[in-house]
């Protein structure tokens, strides 16, 4: 799976759903899973998905570049 960002929101894998990363504070679960406040809800992510094809080794570098 691979995220797509677009302005303070994001699709997966070019679907026509758009995630808007809501208010609140990332829940990181362990090294490479958390939960990101959505509009749908808390969302449930690990990194296993690549956001703009990039790959990553924990979940905060993870966040931190989905948040930017």
């Amino acid at each position: 799976m691979n995220i797509t960002k677009n302005n303070n929101s994001f699709q997966l894998d070019g679907l026509p759903i758009t995630y808007t990363i809501a208010e609140g504070t990332p829940l990181i679960l362990c090294e490479t899973q958390c939960h990101i406040p959505t509009n749908f809800g808390e969302t449930f992510f690990d990194t296993s998905i690549t956001i703009e094809g990039q790959s990553f080794e924990n979940i905060e570098d993870w966040i931190t570049e989905l948040y930017k």
